[in-house]
């Protein structure tokens, strides 16, 4: 008995069991990338960090070109606001003592050297000169160097019966270099037209840059000194800096 259950377990065969996986329906189907697009993605790749690098560049480039700017007009403006002007010289306002300049006006009388050259009150009241010296109208350099000069007369005529006349206003250099006056500056002004029949009055300004040797003089000039009207130190004046 035992032996004829051992020939019925042994001589059994089992089958062999397969797994089959259902049919499935409706799968997307994913085509393969080529390497070709794989490359043109990577290089689309590239140029936007170009791009996005290119753009940080222009930022960081503005900002310091930004910062320049504003450095250099702070700069322009401290340095503008320290130099000498004839405006605040004429406000009692000095120049450094290191440079030469000055600032004449006229006195209570119109009066001229044998020259014509105008004179001027060089000490009282907003007229000086340092580092240069003054004789009988006439302005003289020690230094060599750039130099603003600037006069400005209060002209006038209380009638204006007469025919118009033409009022010449100078500033001339004489120097060891040349025989003659050297005219540096001029300006014309017309007088009493038909609108001004009970009186004229205008302002002659003149003002440049110049580059002056040591030992060279300046003075001013006018053509009808009987047309300059005297006032306070503001009127009329003469005057020069070195810049």
């Amino acid at each position: 008995m035992p032996q004829g259950c051992h020939i019925m377990e042994t001589g059994v065969g089992y089958p062999s069991v397969f797994v089959v996986d259902a049919p499935q329906r409706n799968v997307p189907f994913v085509p393969p990338v080529s390497k070709g697009r794989k490359k043109w993605q990577h290089a689309q790749l590239l140029l936007w960090i170009f791009m996005l690098l290119m753009l940080i560049g222009l930022v960081v480039q503005g900002y310091f070109l930004l910062s320049f700017r504003k450095e250099l007009t702070k700069a322009a403006t401290q340095r503008e606001a320290e130099a000498p002007t004839y405006e605040k010289i004429i406000q009692g306002e000095r120049p450094p003592k290191e440079k030469p300049a000055a600032h004449l006006t006229l006195g209570a009388l119109v009066n001229t050297a044998e020259n014509g050259a105008l004179l001027w009150e060089d000490r009282k009241g907003l007229a000086f000169h340092q580092g240069m010296g003054y004789r009988d109208g006439f302005l003289i350099f020690n230094q060599s160097g750039p130099y603003y000069i600037y006069s400005k007369l209060f002209l006038g005529d209380s009638s204006c019966l007469s025919a118009s006349q033409m009022v010449i206003h100078k500033i001339c250099k004489r120097t060891s270099q040349y025989p003659k006056e050297i005219v540096l500056l001029t300006n014309k002004i017309l007088t009493c037209s038909l609108q001004n029949t009970s009186g004229w009055r205008r302002s002659s300004f003149l003002a440049g840059i110049v580059h002056l040797e040591e030992n060279e003089e300046v003075f001013v000039t006018v053509s009808h000194k009987r047309m300059v009207r005297v006032g306070d130190d503001t009127q009329s004046y003469f005057g020069t800096f070195m810049i």
